[in-house]
Parts: C-alpha cells; structure tokens; sequence
C-alpha cells in the first residue's frame, strides 16, 4: 500500500494550473488540459421565429464541400432546470457518497488502484468529477471531430476520441484524477453535477440530459419524473445495452435496479414501499426524435426561410474566417439564433402559393408551374416570408432550390421580371423631374435608337411592341402608361432619361444578377445591362428576393435597406455576435417615392390598368404587373407580380421550373385556381393572373397592422406641374378610312376640343357647332366633342378637365366642348383617390404590357 500511496501523492503533486485548465505531463495522452467553461463544448445550435418561438435545433451542417459540419444534439441546461428526480437518481446509481468527498472516492479509488497495480482487471470507482473530466474530454474529440470531410471519418475521430478518454491505463486515470480535483475545487457540487448530465451519453444521439428527455419522454429535463429519471440515469453506464428504445426489457431492469438504489442510499427522497410501487409501474416512452436542420418536423412551413438562414451565416465573414469555420460555429456552438420571419405571414404566403398553384393538381395547375413570393417589411428589410408552391426537402416531390434568393443563398437560375423591372425607369424619371403628367406620343411597333451605356457607347436598336398589337402616334403620360404598362411608351422613357440612369437606379436599390454579378459588368456571355435596352422591361434574370426590397424603397418613402433574417445571435456564453445588417439608407427623396405610389396606385385603380380593381379591401395599396414572353412566338417563360402597403412589400414570381421557355404558360399550361374558388386558363399567363392572385390572397391574410395611407404628394410639387396624368392630350393623325385624306384627332385631355368643319357634338357640356353641325350638352365641365366635316378633313376630339384636343380640316365649321374633370390625386383632392370595393369583387380583368 505504501506504492499506492507514493502513487496518489505524486499524483496530487503535480502543478495545477488556474481555473481554465489542467496540465497533464503526460505528454502521450491526446489532451492535456481542460476547459472548466462547459460552454465551449460542442451543442445544438437553435433557430427561432421573430416571436421567439422555436423553428428547428441544428447540429449537422451539409451545403457541400467546405460548408459541412458534423455536431451532436446537446443543449447543456442550468442546475435549476433539472428535475431534483435526476439529480436523486443520478447520484443514487453513479456516486452516491458525490456529497461527501473533495473530487474522488478514497475508498473506490484506492480498490481501483490497487487493483490495477497488481495486474488484475482495470477497475472504476470513479466520482461524478472524474466521470464528468471523462465526458468532456470525449466531448473536446467530438468538437475537433466537427469538420471531418466524410461521416465515416466523422465516426472514426469521435471513437478515437473516446477510446483515448477511456483508456484502461493508469496513467489515463491518474490524469484525469488530476483534473478531476481541480474540478472540485472550482465548481460547487451543483455546478459539478449539472455539468456531468450535461456531457453525459444517454444514446440514440443524445447528449446531456435534456436531449435525452426530449429523445425518450418528449419532454425537458425539468419535468422527468422519478421513473423517468430512473430510466436516463440507468442508460449512461451502457448506453446501449441499457437502451430504452432497442431494448426495452432490460432497460426496465436497469430502472428498477436504479429506484431500488435510491431508497437504498437516500430513503429521506424515496421510501422503500414507494420504490416497489414505481417497480410495478410500466415503461411508458414517449419517443420525440430532436430533428436538425430545416427538415425537421417543427420546421414546417418556413422550410425556405430556414434553408435562407443557413446560407446567410454561412457566407457572413463576420461569423469565422472561412465557411468551414462558420458551418462548425453552427454545428457546434450552441447559438441562439433569432431571425425576422413572421408565423402570420409566412402562414399566408404558403397558403396563397400553393392554393393558387398547387404543386401536383390536374385541375389546377397541369403544367407544374411554380409559384414563389417573398414579403419584407418596408423601412427594415426584415423578411417576413418565403414561400414556395413545393414542400422543402429532399425527398420526392420536394426540392432544396429556392426560387425567391439568389444563386449563392440557394437559390436557382432566377427569373425574368417583365414590366415589373419598370420601377426602376419610373423612378429614375421622377428623379430627374419628368411630371406624372408629361407626355410621349408612340406607335406600336416601333424600333428606338439613340440609347449609350455608361461609357457612353452607342447600343443596338430596341424593337418594341405593346401587347395590344398596333397602334398609331398615341400619346400616355408618365402615370397612364405605367397603369396600362405601355412597352414602347417606357422604351421611349428610358432612352430620353438614360439606359445608364435607369439601370445605376437599380443598383442603388440593391439589383444584382441572380449570381450576385453586378448589372454594370459582364456577366459570362451576358453583357452589362447598361448595354441592354430592354432592361426597362425586366430581360436580366434577377431574384424576388432583390425585387421585393425594391419595391419597399418607395413603400418606406425612399429608405433601401437589405433583406436580411437574422436579428440576433448569442452564443453558448451567452455573448451576442455580429449579424448582417441591412444597411438602411435613403436613395430617392420623400417627394419621388410619394409620386412613385401615386402612380403605382395607378396600377390597381386607373380603368383599363392593368390589374384594375385589384386593390385591399381595407388598406391603400401600389404595385406593378411583369410578364415576359418569348421573341417571335406566344406564351409566357416568367410572370410576375409586385405589391404592397406601407407596412408590407410581397413580390410574386410564376414560372415553370423544368424549363420556362421550353414550356411556357399559355391556355391549359397557365391554369391556376383563383382565391375564392375555380380555376381560370387564361390564353397567357400575366402578371395578373396567378401572381397577382397570390399576392392578393396573401395580403388579405397576412399581418398588414401598421398600413396607412400613403403619403400626400404636396400641391405644389413639380411633378405635379402638368396635371395628375389620369388624361392626356392626343395629337392628331391621319385618318385611315377617309377617302378625302381627311384628319382625325382624339383628345383625352382636359378642356376644349374643335374641328375644322361640319360636325357634331356631344359632352356633358356646353358644345356648339359652326356650319352644318349640331351640339348637345348640358352644364359646364368636360365631355366629348366630334365634328365631322363635308370637304377634305374631318375632325374629333374628346376631353376632359381643363386639357385641350384640336382637329383641323378643310370644312367650314368649329366644335367646342367642356366637360367635368376626372378625380385628381389624392395630394390634390379632400377625396380619396378611389373608394375600394369589397375584396371578393375585386378581379383582375386587364390584359398586361409585356
């Protein structure tokens, strides 16, 4: 004995060094020392909602080759977030003298000792300290085991770690006898026990004793019951032979043995006729599986927001040095991540993208076209939902690809944003002070030049059309030609402004490539967009996700900020860490974006616009058309739909995912399901069709709590310098079925119109007629005026408000008529702009601009 004395006193002798660890001088084992703050070992990231509720735990990272990490469920929990069943149980079973002694059991150890220096069986006697020295340095090969390259070799370096921490040595033993009383003299007994739980191994993946009680009873550490807590206190001396799941039966053995162990050392926590009663009672087992990652079942809806989340701390440099280094920080850090998703709004997102285009129906949607919307809060960036008309997954039917992002966040090859890309022409006029009433007179089809990219280079020609087909020297102003979304009225527009202005304004609002390339470089065989003429109508494959943050500058009164998901993090100390910001800055005055939701109002409340009468019901609302189309054929690759309400931004993208334009939608390829019921095959998919139904049944179901009016634009604002642009003066042009080559002129301006020669007139009005002409009307305001005369011309004219339309022939008569002016807008008038009607009568009927 005097040997093992001379053993344990040497032992003892060795240099301890401060709270933060041990050095061990036996340089042939792996570790050597031992951090005594339980928060730097490996656990369970966790993912919240923006209302803190729980969206999935994460203890496996896997998006490829240097972005994969290998972690364990583990979530360590306070001494006073166990049950005091476990603590009775645990200290029964695995040490029950654990109150009395400083660190290791004299009696036990020495037994051990001794035993083993006579070459007989290596044995235990180990305290709850040496146990929980063991798990931890288990638990450092685990943490160094993270980054792994291939699970096999994940599986190998966790075994090494845990044969090298149970080595049956002496020195291994005197080692972490070492460690095991510094230990005890820096921790209390509650703090040494709850660490042990915490690092213990109760087997089907579970590490510490609150992952063991979701995996066994579906439930938390804190509320075991005694029988419960039997069970996991019996499983840490062999996990798997004492597994409850794999073998029931002797696992109720080990229980038992454990219940009789407590009345045995602690009869005060449980009488002996109790302990009997609980031997009787059934094993009942309440197996939760802890999922991981944005698969799992608590996941649900936000399957895409989740896989968002994940790419966004990926490539977030703030978070590690490399992406290797972030996915371990994931997988292993133990952070508590919160992010921006709302539970409302995404609820309404999916419900509305897979109602209106629901995945695998005959009925509804034939074709297998996809719908995608993403919602973000004006002002913040917060992201409030990502949806997606397939479920999330890997599985059959399922796809990890999601449409809304950009190719870097997961996403795919993006979409084409058709006239939705307009805001960024309109923008960029009012910017430069182009009045909503000013006006461009074109023609369909029409070939316009003139355009330089930013080095200022001449392009190519733009050929443009309307979708209406032909038409001759009309004139639209900035607010009707955006509500009808007139292609070469834009064409015209943004040639005059500038291709370069019109695409740096959508750089300033945040517009890459799907890749994340920049719209002013080239982009493989892409060239730069300030080359392309056609950017005004949505040609460059973008996300929705950037699109969506477009809209909310004017939705905010001109504010950018990026989208981002994540508002928090804290890490397993409970030390907060960087998180993207979104950089929320102004990029166009207060003055264009209220013009911008004047006319985009426009979109929902102008007669004949392009989704007229498909406004709220109960907020005031602005948005946009897109659809694209095929060059020299029919259908439909990509729709799209923008809107929104100051409190809220969703944008809505159509399209199908096998190949959109080998399969675009037209006639049963474009069926979907409108929101109150039935289905509609339009000839073509417009912007709206589905996507505007989408975004329309999301909002009527989403949080829009904190949408007002939209600000006035101020009376005397500049853009208001030509009117409100709701009429608009027309030119005069030949007259195609004249066999006098007589002239033809329309006005749907404001105020007079005459005619050189005999005609008539009518207008809700004072109209009169000189020559051989007749006039009606009644009152003084604005009304409709034709005169037709019998020499070489003929002349009409209809106007409204105080415009003017004028028409000159060879005859001898003059036609006036006024009329009563059309409503102005609403930074004009005491009147709403327009009174909404109910929401179930409010149906896109327009026929929309490329």
């Amino acid at each position: 004995m005097s040997v093992l004395g001379g053993v344990l006193v040497g032992a003892m002798a060795l240099p301890v060094v401060a709270a933060t660890g041990i050095l061990v001088r036996n340089t042939s084992d792996k570790f050597t020392s031992l951090p005594v703050n339980a928060a730097s070992l490996p656990a369970r990231s966790s993912i919240y909602d923006s209302d803190g509720k729980l969206i999935t735990y994460l203890y496996g990272v896997d998006l490829g080759p240097g972005a994969a990490a290998t972690g364990i469920d583990r979530q360590p929990v306070t001494y006073s977030q166990i049950s005091p069943n476990v603590v009775t149980a645990i200290v029964a079973i695995e040490d029950d003298r654990f109150w009395q002694h400083g660190g290791f059991d004299f009696k036990g150890t020495l037994r051990a000792l001794v035993n083993d220096l006579e070459g007989k069986a290596i044995q235990g006697g180990s305290t709850l300290e040496q146990q929980y020295v063991k798990n931890e340095v288990i638990l450092q090969g685990v943490e160094q085991a993270a980054t792994a390259p291939t699970q096999q070799a994940y599986q190998n370096a966790v075994a090494a770690a845990q044969q090298d921490a149970t080595a049956q040595t002496i020195s291994r033993k005197i080692n972490q006898l070492r460690m095991a009383v510094q230990v005890a003299q820096t921790l209390s007994k509650p703090d040494i026990l709850a660490g042990y739980l915490n690092d213990a191994y109760f087997g089907n993946g579970a590490w510490g004793i609150e992952a063991a009680a979701e995996t066994y009873f579906d439930t938390t550490a804190a509320k075991l019951t005694m029988p419960q807590a039997a069970t996991l206190a019996g499983i840490v001396e062999n996990p798997s032979a004492y597994n409850p799941l794999a073998n029931p039966a002797t696992s109720l053995e080990r229980r038992n043995t454990v219940l009789g162990r407590i009345w045995e050392t602690n009869p005060t926590a449980l009488s002996e006729a109790d302990a009997v009663k609980l031997e009787n009672e059934k094993m009942v087992l309440r197996p939760g599986a802890v999922q991981s990652g944005c698969t799992a079942n608590t996941v649900g809806d936000m399957g895409f927001f989740c896989d968002d989340v994940l790419h966004t701390l990926l490539l977030d440099k703030q978070l590690g040095s490399t992406t290797q280094a972030r996915a371990q920080l994931l997988a292993t850090g133990g952070l508590k991540i919160y992010t921006t998703v709302s539970e409302t709004d995404q609820a309404a997102a999916t419900q509305a993208v897979n109602h209106v285009l629901p995945e695998n129906s005959q009925v509804y949607n034939p074709a297998g076209n996809a719908a995608t919307e993403v919602l973000i809060q004006p002002g913040t960036g917060k992201v409030m939902a990502i949806a997606e008309d397939r479920p999330y997954g890997t599985g059959p039917g399922e796809t990890e690809v999601d449409y809304a992002v950009n190719s870097a966040y997961g996403g795919g090859d993006g979409v084409q944003t058709g006239s939705s890309a307009k805001i960024f022409t309109l923008l960029t006029a009012l910017e430069q002070g182009v009045a909503i009433g000013s006006t461009i007179t074109v023609s369909s089809p029409d070939t316009v030049t003139g355009y330089t990219d930013c080095q200022g280079n001449g392009t190519s020609p733009f050929n443009v059309v309307n979708a209406e087909g032909v038409s001759h020297n009309t004139a639209y102003s900035l607010y009707t030609g955006t509500a009808l979304s007139i292609n070469v009225y834009y064409a015209h527009l943004e040639q005059q402004i500038g291709l370069c202005n019109t695409v740096k304004t959508a750089v300033k609002l945040g517009m890459t490539r799907v890749d994340g390339t920049s719209l002013l470089a080239q982009d493989g065989n892409q060239i730069p967009a300030d080359a392309t003429p056609s950017f005004t109508l949505g040609v460059v494959n973008v996300s929705p996700m950037s699109m969506a943050a477009a809209y909310a500058v004017p939705a905010s009164g001109g504010m950018y900020c990026a989208p981002i998901v994540v508002t928090k993090i804290f890490n397993g100390a409970g030390k907060s860490l960087p998180v993207p910001s979104a950089g929320c800055h102004r990029v166009i005055s207060t003055e264009v974006a209220e013009a911008a939701n004047y006319v985009l109002q426009g979109v929902f409340t102008f007669p004949g616009a392009t989704a007229a009468g498909g406004g709220l019901a109960n907020y005031q609302a602005a948005g946009k058309t897109g659809t694209s189309n095929i060059v020299g054929g029919n259908g439909t690759p990509y729709a799209a739909f923008a809107g929104y309400t100051t409190a809220l931004t969703g944008y809505v993208s159509v399209f199908n995912p096998k190949s959109p334009t080998g399969k675009p939608m037209d006639y049963q390829s474009a069926c979907y399901q409108l929101e109150y019921g039935g289905s509609l095959c339009p000839n073509e998919m417009y912007g709206a069709n589905a996507p505007h139904e989408v975004w329309h049944m999301t909002f009527d179901h989403a949080d829009l709590n904190g949408s007002v009016n939209f600000p006035q634009l101020p009376y005397n604002s500049p853009l208001l310098s030509q009117g409100n642009g709701q009429t608009v003066k027309q030119a005069c042009q030949p007259s195609k079925k004249s066999k006098n080559n007589n002239a033809t002129c329309t006005g749907t301006g404001t105020g007079n119109a005459t005619g050189t020669g005999n005609g008539t007139g009518t207008g809700t009005g004072n109209a009169t007629g000189t020559g051989n002409g007749t006039g009606t009307g009644t009152g003084n305001g604005t009304g409709n005026g034709n005169g037709n005369g019998n020499g070489t011309g003929n002349g009409n004219g209809n106007g409204n408000g105080n415009g003017n339309g004028n028409g000159n022939g060879n005859g001898n008569g003059n036609l006036t008529a006024t009329a009563v002016a059309p409503p102005l807008p609403q930074s004009l008038t005491a009147t709403p702009l327009i009174t909404p009607a109910p929401a179930a009568t409010l149906r896109p009927l327009a026929r929309e601009q490329r």
